[in-house]
Order: C-alpha cells, then structure tokens, then sequence
C-alpha cells in the first residue's frame, strides 16, 4: 500500500467517524444550554480531553515544528507559551464557574459594572477574534491536505474548511468536547510514534545534536531565534489562554468547579510536555532536509518523503485531529458570542431558535474564515501580527478586572485604546519591530499603565460583581429558555 492510498484511507475512516459523533450527539440536543454549553455537565476527563486538543491545533503542530525546523529548541516556545497560559487560567479564573456564564464577555462585564462601551467591544472583539483562529486552523489543514495530496491551494483550504464545518456545526459543544477527546488520543498516538522513529532513526537526542547546528540545541533556541524573540512569542501565547473565549466557554461548561480548574491545569502541564514531541519534529525534518522553501512545510514534507505509510497515515490523522479539535471549539465558541451578543446586537431582540441560528450563524463564519485563509501566507506571521493587536488590551483589563478591585470601567476603555495603538506604532515604526520582536509586551505594559492612571482618577464602580452577574444570569434566560429548534 502506498503512502497516498494509506493517508487517504486514514483520513475517510477518521472523517467517517467524527462526523458520526456529531450527528450522533446532534441528537441528544435538547435544549439550547445542551448546544451552547453541553448543559455545564462535562465531567474531569471530557474537559481535559478537549482542553489539550484545543491547545494543540495548527499554530503549534505546524507552526512549532515550522519554528523548530528553523531555530530548533525555539519551536517549544508555541506549546510553552500556550500550556503556561492555560495553567494559569485555571488557577486564577476557574472560579467564574460557579457565575454559568456562557461567555467570556459576561465575565468582563461584571468585572466592569456592566458598562456597555467596554461589554459591547469586548463582544465584537473576542467574536471577530474567534473569525481569525479559525482561519489559523483551516490554513493549516489546508497546509497538510496540499502537501500529502498535492492539490492546489485554493483547493485545499475549501475542502479543510467544509471538513470542519460538518464536524463542529451539527451537534455544538456536546459533539465537539467528545470528538475532541477522541481527537486527542489520535494526536498523541500518532506524535508518538514519530517521535519514536525520529529518535530511533537518529540515535537519539545525542545523535540528533550532533546533526544539527549547535545553537538549535540552546534552551529554548535562543542561541539561534535570539533570546528576546522566544520571550516575546512565549509571554504573546500566556496572554492568548487569559483572553481566549473558547477555554472560558470550556470551563463554563464543567460539571464543577474544582473540575474546571484541574483540568486547565493538568492540560496546561500536559501541552507543556507535547512541546518536546514538536521540537523533535521540527529538528528531525531540517536534519534530513535543511533546504525547505518553506518552515511551515516541515511536517508535511517529513510525512511524504520519509515515513512509511502506515505512520504517515497515522501522523496526518493526528496532524488533523489537533487542528480539528482547535477548529471545534473556537466554532463553537463564535458561535455561542453570536447569539449571546452579536444577535441582540443588531436586531433588539434574542432570538427565539437560538440553536438554529446558531447553526447558521457558524456556516457563514467558516465561509468567512475559509475565505480568509486563502490569502494568508504564514501561520506564525499571522499570530504573531494578529494576537497582539486584538488580544493584548483583553487580556490586561481581564486580569486587572479579576486581581484589582479599583478598576472602573473609564479606565479598561484606556487600555482598551492604547494597547493596540502601542501595537501598530512597533510594527510600523523603523526599528522599533526589530528591537521587540513583537509588540505584545510594549502593548500590554502600557495598557495597564494606562488603565491604573484612569482608574485613579475615574469613580469607582457602582455596582458588585456578583450584582452585575446576577444581571447577567437574567439575560441568559432568554436564550437558555427557548425553544432549541
């Protein structure tokens, strides 16, 4: 059997079966809290389960091993970065389960007094952000189905992007947690074994130094990608978890509380440990072949020309569950902000089949996204520009709002503006970019600067945030209470 006929079986049976579970789970929905948020009922295992697939999608799987191929160690920084931030989010947040919110905007919201200005940014924002790693991840199946099919670009983004789509829309969060699951015991068996051959192949991690340049082997890759740069990427992707409206929409569905919390944690530790697994990747493919065109194509390349078909089709199985498993939940996540907030937005009213407009909603959403994909080029350059212009202002009024009770409204407003103006001035400024790396750590010290000095000088909050909360509780019913078809 060859390699094409392997993955291309591979790829139907995993197809096949996923696209069953959501059907499947399709059923068994009930009432709209059952699409929006599997019924806060997921126990310890299903949310640890889909927590890890959500980290590993396409920015670590083939932009880590893409960073890896060309400053080694550094391509750890992706999943560091992504495992610390989750581990901390768990820690800091798990708490707002006992709130039911349904979206991360509820909980900033009540950090703020239920202000408008900051409730409806923080909307439009975090929907508008779920749009962008969505494209993030049908760009990278795009990536693996170009190169192990060989068919052309637009093509292949097309066919990712329906591939996703009819896995996430059909049953919500409810399929989505347990084909993640499901997805990332795929991912791990499948980075395994290649990890397994890697070494095998090379000698181990003494034989794989010794086939590289020195520095690919610094901590971190610093020595190569430069220490300020593996910094920047790291602290960019901790900030990523803090402000990421797919994990909220996560721990708000958990059974319990002490459930939602260590399972961040431990999924946060266990994407930590994957990091390793996607420096090896990256180092293995510049070992056999240092002369890509492109780093992103590491993975793929290695897949076609140098596994045997049995393990390719098993790595392109696990490349495309973890990718899958990101697409699901940020979907479902848009999702859910869409008929929460969007919705109401533009019409006045909530509306009264929230899971059919859900269902319509996220089709358009993976036509826009699809159609994104199709003119982005690099996944790394991609996050890198994108998350500190949107993301960076959320994550500090977010944790100012959690960690300072002082914070008002006026003052997140502040952040809110300057973080990204900070963002814009290093990236268009000669030698500013060159000097950050990125602009996420400019942006947020001078957000939270700006947010303290408003603060200061603005009155507090009228209201608690357990006040604004049960507000906020009262709204929900107008969707939780409707009629799911």
């Amino acid at each position: 059997m060859g390699t094409h006929t392997a993955i291309a079986i591979g790829l139907i049976l995993y197809v096949v079966l996923t696209t069953a579970v959501s059907f499947f789970m399709m059923s068994r929905v009930r009432k709209p809290a059952d699409y929006l948020v599997a019924g806060r009922g997921l126990p310890f295992w299903v949310l640890t389960g889909t927590i890890v697939g959500t980290c590993i999608g396409t920015g670590v799987i083939v932009g880590g091993s893409g960073l890896a191929y060309q400053h080694g160690w550094a391509g750890c920084a992706y999943p560091i970065g992504l495992g610390l931030g989750t581990l901390i989010t768990g820690l800091c947040f798990a708490k707002m389960r006992r709130y039911k919110f349904m979206t991360l905007s509820e909980e900033i919201a009540c950090y703020y007094d239920g202000n408008r200005v900051v409730t409806e940014f923080s909307n439009i924002s975090l929907f508008l952000s779920q749009l962008c790693w969505l494209t993030v991840q049908i760009m990278g199946g795009a990536a693996v189905v170009g190169a192990v099919t060989g068919l052309p670009h637009g093509v292949s983004v097309v066919l990712a992007g329906f591939a996703k789509a009819i896995i996430s829309i059909p049953g919500g969060l409810k399929a989505v947690v347990y084909t993640d699951v499901l997805q990332t015991i795929i991912l791990f068996c499948g980075f395994g074994c290649l990890t397994h051959s890697a070494l095998s192949a090379v000698g181990g991690l003494a034989g794989l130094r010794q086939a590289v340049p020195a520095d690919y082997f610094s901590f971190l890759g610093m020595a190569s990608f430069g220490g300020w740069n593996v910094v920047s990427l790291i602290f960019v992707l901790v900030s990523n978890p803090i402000a990421d409206p797919g994990r909220r929409l996560t721990m708000y569905s958990a059974h319990t509380e002490a459930g939602a919390k260590w399972s961040m944690v431990l999924s946060g530790v266990t994407v930590m440990i994957f990091s390793v697994a996607i420096g090896i990747t990256g180092i293995y493919a510049f070992h056999l072949n240092p002369h890509l065109p492109v780093a992103d194509q590491a993975l793929p390349w290695l897949v076609m020309n140098v596994l045997p078909p049995w393990l390719a089709a098993m790595v392109v199985v696990a490349m495309i569950s973890g990718m899958s498993s990101a697409a699901n939940g940020t979907a479902v996540a848009a999702g859910t902000f869409f008929v929460r907030h969007i919705y109401p937005f533009l019409t006045g009213n909530y509306p009264k089949r929230p899971v059919v407009v859900v269902r319509r909603a996220l089709a358009c959403v993976f036509l826009i996204s699809t159609a994104l994909a199709l003119y982005t080029a690099s996944i790394v350059g991609f996050v890198v520009k994108f998350l500190p212009l949107t993301m960076s202002g959320l994550a500090v009024i977010i944790l100012l709002g959690r960690f300072w009770k002082r914070a008002t409204w006026q003052g997140a407003v502040g952040a809110l503006i300057a973080t990204p103006v900070v963002a814009l001035a290093v990236m268009f400024i000669p030698g500013q970019t060159k000097f950050w790396g990125n602009p996420t750590i400019p942006a947020v010290v001078v957000g939270i600067i700006a947010q303290v000095i408003v603060s200061l000088l603005t009155p507090p909050a009228a209201r608690s945030f357990d006040e604004v909360a049960l507000a906020m509780s009262r709204e929900r019913q107008h969707i939780e209470g409707a009629s799911p078809h």
